[in-house]
């Protein structure tokens, strides 16, 4: 077991450091409740949900030497549990037992300042496999972990994957081909966040949001999320001033529309040139 932590911590990629943002951060669930939520919200897996946590696995392009067996075994092993509007999964620097799989919902990886500012990482979108490196490493959580509105999770605790290490130590690859992966986009978006101006930086933010979870609507693409300005912010690690100013701008030439938290790209193709514009 010591092997598979030294060779995660070698493979593994920490998140760049937040800039500071003005915006508060979600109120968790009052700590007497996670009892009675635990009670009331885990549940045994039906099979058409078990299928889909282990095609989580299985089309991930880092995982496909797996076999089905090897994606059931982790998946037998776990458990499913739905979480409420603002409950924190996960705390930052936390002990990780468990690798999560997204299964419904978003969850909002972020982290809070000393002196109480919010900074959001990522919206982490349903099939998600999560929590990798924390489970191989036992560092601690990257970041704190938030359910944005009702998310259903998948759990799996983090003795099955090694025990299925120690089996079948040639599946090991595939996880290292995933961190490898990630580490790369993690790199792509710290060097478009450095070389690109605020324009495209809001730009990219938008269309991400879109494609992963857009829903067509009669004027363009409407982002499923709610999404206010101070998250938007919070989400670029910028004012609120600044984002609403850009946000402004944008739907003044026709580009979004904004109402009432939501987020319609009404031409992406004038979003994916101010975009491009940077690379």
């Amino acid at each position: 077991m010591a092997a598979i932590a030294r060779h995660a911590q070698r493979f593994a990629a920490h998140a760049p450091p937040p800039a500071s943002a003005s915006s508060a951060p979600l109120t968790p669930l009052a700590p007497s409740s996670y009892a009675s939520h635990d009670a009331l919200f885990r549940r045994a897996l039906d099979p058409l949900t078990r299928q889909r946590v282990i095609n989580a696995f299985l089309t991930h392009p880092s995982l496909l030497h797996w076999s089905a067996g090897a994606a059931a075994t982790l998946v037998d092993a776990g458990y499913e549990k739905t979480w409420l509007q603002g409950e924190l999964v996960v705390p930052y620097q936390a002990d990780c037992k468990e690798i999560l799989i997204v299964l419904a919902g978003a969850l909002e990886a972020s982290w809070v300042s000393a002196s109480g500012a919010r900074v959001i990482g990522e919206y982490i979108q349903p099939d998600s496999v999560i929590n990798i490196i924390p489970a191989l490493d036992r560092k601690g959580s990257l970041c704190d972990l938030y359910a944005r509105g009702t998310v259903r999770l998948y759990h799996i605790p983090r003795e099955a994957m090694l025990d299925l290490f120690e089996q079948q130590p040639a599946l090991m690859r595939g996880f290292f081909e995933l961190i490898c992966s990630r580490n790369r986009e993690l790199n792509d978006r710290f060097r478009f966040s450095r070389l690109a101006d605020f324009s495209g930086r809001v730009a990219e933010r938008l269309l991400s949001l879109a494609e992963r979870y857009g829903h067509p609507v009669d004027t363009g693409v409407e982002i499923g999320l709610k999404l206010s300005q101070d998250d938007l912010a919070a989400l670029l690690g910028v004012s609120r001033q600044s984002i609403n100013k850009e946000l402004r701008a944008f739907a003044d030439r026709g580009w979004i529309e904004i109402r009432y938290g939501q987020v319609t790209i009404v031409d992406s193709a004038a979003l994916l040139m101010v975009r491009e514009a940077c690379e």
